[in-house]
């Protein structure tokens, strides 16, 4: 399965004009500062884990051996990090549990494909499918209300970034 890195796309490049609305500040805190201290960390697991699987994938003892070396340290730095990001205001707020909680199905996807492979249990590499489908639906559904909160609050997203 394909997973998609959010926080490794670069927001760096967010305009704006000087305001006094609380949510176009945490909003442009959010993806200028607090996302970028993540990005690298996500990349490093999604790619690990895109290296040893679909067209990528050679055995199970390659992709175990990846997950357990690469993916899952990396992946469990960045769910740790990203979980000390504390936005200020409601919205926002809301916004990142979205992101909290999809890198949660995402790691616990990766977890279980460990698992699965460990008991050569088809099942359980069912369940981690599921898993990592929803946690590409929530991804979406917080890449989704980021731009609206961006339209909404007069950011524009770099194009050439999203």
């Amino acid at each position: 399965m394909k997973l998609t890195n959010y926080a490794a796309l670069s927001f760096l490049f967010v305009l704006s004009a000087c305001s006094s609305d609380p949510v176009q500040k945490d909003l442009l805190n959010y993806v200028n500062t607090e996302l970028p201290k993540v990005a690298s960390l996500e990349t490093e697991a999604v790619n690990g884990y895109a290296s040893v699987s679909g067209e990528n994938y050679t055995s199970d003892s390659a992709m175990y051996y990846t997950i357990k070396q690469t993916v899952l340290p990396k992946y469990e730095e960045f769910n740790t990090k990203l979980n000390t990001i504390q936005p200020s205001t409601p919205e926002v707020k809301a916004m990142h549990q979205e992101y909290i909680n999809a890198a949660g199905d995402q790691m616990e996807a990766f977890k279980l494909i460990c698992l699965a492979i460990e008991k050569q249990d088809p099942e359980i590499i069912k369940q981690a499918n599921s898993d990592l489908a929803k946690g590409r639906a929530l991804l979406e559904v917080w890449r989704n209300d980021l731009d609206e909160q961006c339209k909404k609050h007069d950011i524009k997203l770099d194009a050439d970034k999203k």
